[in-house]
């Protein structure tokens, strides 16, 4: 585990690959100013490396714009960087309220004062170059998707974070600790739950191998959002028009779990399936399991995305629709 960790608090994206793919939300009067954040290539690599903007406080002692105290991570007063670090990423959920965990960088560099980005990085916004603070390997970066991020943070209390966008958590080693072991163990700060046997419907007219690849996806949903600190409730014999309740902190999604064979990506969903993916399209997500009876199950959770009115997966896969109308004939 690694002793230096330091939280920046920025707006609120799903991918931040700048704003061509999704709308920021939060994060400063800019943003909400401006409509845009330094921010919004957080994790869009160049060249295997991730550059990471967050806006500091102004440092009026020495007259410097904005300055990261990275003495309190270990660095001398006199360096301008420092090497090693966990930078945690934060924002505020517009959805359902309070700060989460979206992200974060291992072994990173991070910087007393404002860093330009490499010359050909293409990091720009209306012509204005971006800069960073922090930069890491590709590799060493890991940003949640939207259902992943489950860690809350509490705000503007004793020995939490406060007003400031940096917070070095020196008070706080309880939750540095929590925040380690679920960075580094994979371990979610939430109480074990139990779900409720999930009950495959089969769809297709292979009816036995249908029914065993609806229980393994099943399954296999079920396991990574418990895994998220999700509470699972299986509602397939209810007929909702969903699979699965996932409830966790002030959020109830609604999981709708398609099993496939094969790794290709096609299914059908139900007119009561479709009616709902639209009518419920905040909390809804489609769970798409691939290779379903194998022993490395792919999964895919597709959610709807506001900006681009599409529904895609946390890798950037958009889903096509197509709807078909049918018939009932008879004499």
């Amino acid at each position: 585990m690694n002793d230096r960790i330091v939280f920046f608090n920025t707006g609120w994206m799903d991918f931040y690959q700048g704003k061509t793919i999704d709308k920021i939300t939060g994060g400063g009067k800019h943003v909400d100013n401006e409509g845009w954040g330094g921010e919004i290539y957080n994790f869009k690599g160049y060249q295997g490396r991730v550059y990471g903007y967050v806006q500091p406080k102004i440092d009026r002692q020495y007259g410097n714009p904005c300055t990261i105290k990275i003495e309190k991570l270990g660095a001398n007063e006199n360096d301008d960087k420092i090497t090693g670090v966990t930078v945690v990423w934060t924002a505020r959920d517009p959805e359902k309220g309070g700060t989460y965990i979206v992200g974060w960088y291992l072994n990173a560099t991070v910087y007393r004062y404002e860093q330009m980005l490499p010359k050909y990085a293409n990091r720009k916004y209306k012509n204005i170059e971006l800069s960073f603070y922090a930069t890491a390997k590709t590799s060493d970066a890991r940003l949640l998707s939207v259902d992943e991020r489950v860690i809350n943070i509490r705000r503007q209390e004793k020995n939490w974070i406060g007003q400031s966008n940096v917070w070095y958590a020196d008070n706080n080693p309880e939750f540095v600790r929590l925040v380690s072991d679920y960075i580094f163990k994979g371990k979610i700060p939430t109480k074990p739950t139990r779900a409720k046997k999930p009950k495959g419907s089969p769809r297709q007219s292979d009816l036995l191998k249908r029914i065993e690849v609806e229980k393994s996806a099943i399954k296999f949903v079920t396991k990574h959002y418990e895994k998220l600190g999700y509470e699972i409730n299986s509602v397939e014999k209810d007929n909702v028009g969903w699979d699965l309740t996932a409830t966790s902190d002030r959020t109830e999604l609604k999981l709708e779990v398609k099993g496939l064979s094969g790794n290709t990506i096609t299914t059908e969903l139900t007119p009561n399936e479709f009616l709902n993916l639209k009518a419920n399209k905040k909390f809804y997500r489609l769970c798409l399991v691939t290779e379903a009876l194998s022993k490395k199950p792919k999964l895919k959770v597709f959610a709807y995305t506001r900006d681009t009115k599409s529904w895609t997966s946390e890798d950037g896969t958009i889903l096509t629709f197509e709807e078909v109308i049918s018939a009932r004939i008879y004499v």
